[in-house]
């Protein structure tokens, strides 16, 4: 915690008063009930503005009001557009199986980075080794159907024979132009970023295992793979990339 989030709690939290206090103080500065806090003020603001004018006669300025519109309009654009830091957003968890695959192949000599998955319900890595740099989106997805995923047309993957879906090729070759670009003038050539799928859940491969440059296996597949690709990088490379990469 830094000495500023330290100060600001301290300012809101005052350590003086009576604990009963304090505590309900912390109570209103939390987060997720300032909302609520807000607008209980709000509302008694308006009553008690109008319980003056009424006893007194008298009428406030409207720029008093348009300032008071203008706080609560900036109050919630940070709540509603999450312009504010959220310390509740959890990232999601890796799936089981997408760690088993990972383990064998950094137990193979790769090293894999972990990296936000292009497509929603897959987890991203990439893989480095002597033989080059691969992204791979590994997705999960319960067999069904003929269990199989073949090559369709239009670039697309027929999943259990019924449902043709172009996304995972698709974000396969995105996550691969990121890299790439990340690896910019890292080497003196610049390397190749080959784009892998991987699904696992005992899917069977058919047609082949490649299309449009990118690579679909199944979590069987991985290590026969990576193990007869040609070596390409050396060391020194290795250690370029590995370090672009942390």
């Amino acid at each position: 915690m830094t000495h500023d989030a330290i100060r600001h709690r301290t300012l809101l939290n005052p350590t003086f008063l009576p604990i009963s206090l304090r505590k309900h103080l912390e109570l209103i500065t939390r987060g997720r009930l300032q909302p609520y806090f807000v607008v209980a003020f709000t509302l008694w603001l308006v009553g008690a503005v109008e319980i003056i004018q009424k006893t007194t006669g008298q009428r406030l300025d409207p720029r008093f009001w348009m300032l008071i519109a203008v706080l609560i309009t900036a109050y919630s654009g940070v709540r509603i557009f999450r312009l504010s830091p959220q310390t509740n957003v959890r990232r999601r968890r890796r799936s089981a199986a997408a760690d088993a695959v990972v383990s064998r192949i950094a137990d193979s000599g790769l090293t894999v980075f972990e990296i936000e998955g292009e497509m929603k319900g897959s987890d991203g890595y990439v893989v480095v080794g002597p033989s080059g740099v691969y992204t791979m989106e590994v997705r999960e997805r319960n067999v069904f159907g003929s269990r199989t995923i073949e090559f369709g047309e239009d670039n697309e993957l027929v999943i259990g024979g019924r449902i043709a879906d172009g996304r995972p090729l698709t974000y396969a070759c995105a996550a691969a132009d990121k890299i790439r670009e990340q690896l910019q003038g890292t080497l003196p050539t610049q390397p190749s970023v080959k784009p892998m799928v991987v699904f696992v859940n005992d899917w069977e491969i058919k047609g082949g295992q490649k299309r449009d440059d990118v690579t679909v296996l199944n979590e069987h597949e991985v290590q026969q793979y990576f193990s007869k690709q040609d070596a390409v990088l050396n060391s020194a490379d290795l250690a370029n990339i590995s370090k672009c990469l942390n």
